[in-house]
């Protein structure tokens, strides 16, 4: 195959014109002047395609429900509504969901997965990427924690059935989450994604033992020493930081905490739209970046994040840095950086050797920038799949 649009975002995010992409058995074999003066895509701009590095695809279907706009109360209300659903409304909620990551450009997620039903919508939409079957070992007094393992692999099991996909045990976060349970997941070594350091209530729990998570464990006679220790220094001496850890939002972190992130070699998910809306501190993306950890964007769910557009979630990317990132960083997150949070064994860019899923753009303007800011949904003309 060849490929001929009117131009191609390169490895470092230049806009190359005149240039056409030689692909063969699912890899791209060369970048070169174009071979003839015609262009199948004319006008047309081609990039490596978007990586969701972090989605709910199953609470599709509470977008707009809920009415809590702060952390800890959007937390209690969606744990409160998330099982008096239906399994055929979150079902058709993450079909589309899934539909409309790829009408925004987006080949590959990590989809964060508590119901059995994300692998069908991954598959049905022609999603790539891996799964992360959650693990929430909190309040479940019913069952036991093996139990509760055991009904997650049984999920994870229909999940990769259906969509061919990697699906790896995962745990939710550091507070819902026993000790043990976090121990045995980090020892692993399997891939895992965690929220983590996404708000202060959770530092104020981990470290003193104090706040609203603290009233809520005594609400269930559950027990928790303080830990005198950070969200992130307490997931290290778990061994939860590891190269095939992806820490989702690390918005409430000191530069101890990132200099740790970074000498694990753990990734990071950053969902700016999300943050904003729970209120949740900055994210030091930038200084993570100068430090070498590889950080995707993420969309989060349509129940924080609102309407599935994955140029708004650059937008607000670039709003939030206040000027510490710029259109190519952004551009580098969404794709290359992104798949390489998720640990997806891909080289993600148009290069010799590179076998990204691709995206042919309509162009507005004559940069990144000017893209991320007029950009939508409608500006993906269409996406290719190499793998």
């Amino acid at each position: 195959m060849i490929l001929r649009p009117d131009a191609v975002v390169m490895p470092d995010c230049s806009i190359q014109p005149g240039v056409e992409v030689c692909i063969e058995d699912g890899m791209i074999a060369e970048v070169r002047p174009w071979t003839r003066a015609e262009r199948d895509e004319a006008g047309l701009l081609l990039s490596p395609a978007f990586v969701n590095a972090h989605s709910h695809l199953e609470y599709f279907d509470l977008k707009g429900k809920l009415q809590s706009g702060e952390y800890w109360p959007w937390i209690r209300e969606i744990t409160r509504v998330k099982p008096t659903r239906t399994m055929e409304e979150v079902a058709a909620g993450a079909e589309e969901a899934a539909r409309q990551n790829v009408a925004t450009g987006v080949a590959a997620l990590g989809e964060i997965s508590d119901w059995p039903v994300s692998g069908a919508a991954m598959a049905a939409a022609g999603l790539g990427g891996r799964i992360f079957q959650e693990v929430i070992t909190l309040a479940f007094s019913h069952t036991t924690i093996a139990q509760r393992l055991e009904a997650c692999r049984l999920n994870a099991k229909v999940n990769a059935d259906a969509s061919g996909l990697p699906v790896t045990l995962s745990p939710h976060a550091p507070y819902t989450v026993d000790p043990e349970t976090l121990r045995l997941l980090g020892a692993s070594c399997e891939p895992i994604s965690i929220h983590a350091a996404e708000h202060p209530v959770e530092r104020e729990f981990i470290e003193r033992g104090e706040g609203p998570i603290a009233e809520l464990y005594r609400e269930l006679g559950l027990s928790f020493e303080p830990t005198g220790m950070s969200p992130i220094e307490y997931l290290d001496t778990l061994g939860c930081l590891h190269p095939n850890v992806q820490i989702v939002h690390v918005c409430d972190v000191t530069p101890k905490d990132i200099e740790l992130i970074a000498a694990s070699g753990a990734s990071v998910a950053h969902c700016p739209r999300s943050n904003v809306e729970l209120g949740c501190p900055v994210s030091p993306v930038a200084e993570m970046r100068k430090r070498g950890v590889k950080v995707g964007i993420g969309m989060d769910s349509a129940a924080s994040s609102g309407a599935v557009n994955y140029f708004a979630e650059m937008r607000e990317a670039l709003g939030v840095a206040g000027g510490a990132l710029s259109a190519v960083d952004a551009w580098l997150m969404a794709t290359t950086e992104g798949a390489e949070s998720l640990r997806l064994g891909r080289r993600w860019e148009i290069a010799p050797g590179g076998n990204p899923d691709l995206m042919l753009l309509e162009p507005l303007g004559d940069t990144l920038g000017a893209l991320i800011g007029m950009g939508g949904p409608p500006s993906v003309v269409r996406l290719l799949h190499l793998r």
